[in-house]
């Protein structure tokens, strides 16, 4: 009887013992499930400067009054020419000539002929007498320093002007070499400024870019970015900051304000 008393507590005991494990076993900590780490977006270019702009008019030649934005105050002054179908708007959303109104330039954005503020018809075989007016606006005004901005047909205004005109600098963005306007390797030899010349790998005027480029005489510097942006659009992709730091360094560099 005892035995048998000894027998049933041993198996009591070791009846708990199993209970109590499993208990354990259900109460452990769940393994917390990894959690993929969040890829880095692109650093967002900084936020374009309030500066603000004042109205001006100027005329032609032909006595077409052509309106336009100054931005900032100096001698060093960047004129800044448009692409077709748009007007100077695109170089104030571009942020250029803020930022250069804050490193001491005065820029002028204007618009050619039957195009946002200004008077006329619109005739692209016109382009390079409104940039001249806005040169000469420019000196009657005081500049002693001239700059040269031009995008798409506003690129071969600039580079038809400076090729005839002293001027500091020249900047082109995704010009054709001909837009209603002759532009001949002479042309392009006969500009003594500093040239940049801007373009996309796959952009329509990528050849006229890489060819006027070879065409020109030093000094001289070129840049092709990938894709198929044309013109000012390439402010509008993943280069913008690139860009922009290209053209604030070769002004500053080849017409340095003060």
């Amino acid at each position: 009887m005892l035995k048998r008393l000894h027998l049933f507590s041993l198996l009591a005991f070791l009846f708990l013992l199993a209970a109590c494990g499993s208990g354990a076993a259900s109460q452990a900590t769940p393994v917390p499930t990894p959690r993929p780490t969040p890829t880095q977006g692109i650093t967002p270019t900084p936020t374009i400067p309030d500066v603000p702009s004042r109205m001006v008019f100027f005329q032609t030649s032909d006595h077409v009054k052509l309106g336009g934005l100054l931005y900032g105050q100096g001698k060093a002054v960047v004129i800044c020419s448009h692409e077709l179908r748009t007007t100077k708007v695109i170089w104030s959303v571009s942020g250029i000539p803020q930022r250069l109104a804050t490193r001491g330039y005065e820029v002028l954005a204007y618009d050619f002929r039957g195009n946002g503020d200004s008077q006329g018809q619109p005739d692209v075989s016109q382009i390079a007498v409104d940039l001249n007016a806005a040169v000469t606006f420019a000196r009657q005004q005081g500049a002693t320093k001239i700059v040269l901005l031009g995008s798409s047909m506003g690129g071969t205004a600039t580079l038809k002007v400076a090729s005839g005109t002293r001027v500091d600098a020249v900047i082109s963005l995704s010009a054709p070499q001909n837009f209603s306007i002759t532009l001949s390797n002479a042309d392009i030899k006969a500009i003594s400024a500093p040239k940049l010349f801007i373009n996309s790998e796959n952009d329509d005027y990528a050849s006229d870019t890489m060819h006027m480029y070879e065409a020109a005489n030093a000094p001289k510097e070129i840049h092709m970015y990938p894709g198929a942006a044309h013109g000012t659009s390439i402010f509008d992709t993943d280069n913008a900051t690139d860009l922009t730091q290209r053209i604030l360094d070769f002004v500053t560099r080849y017409a340095p304000a003060g």
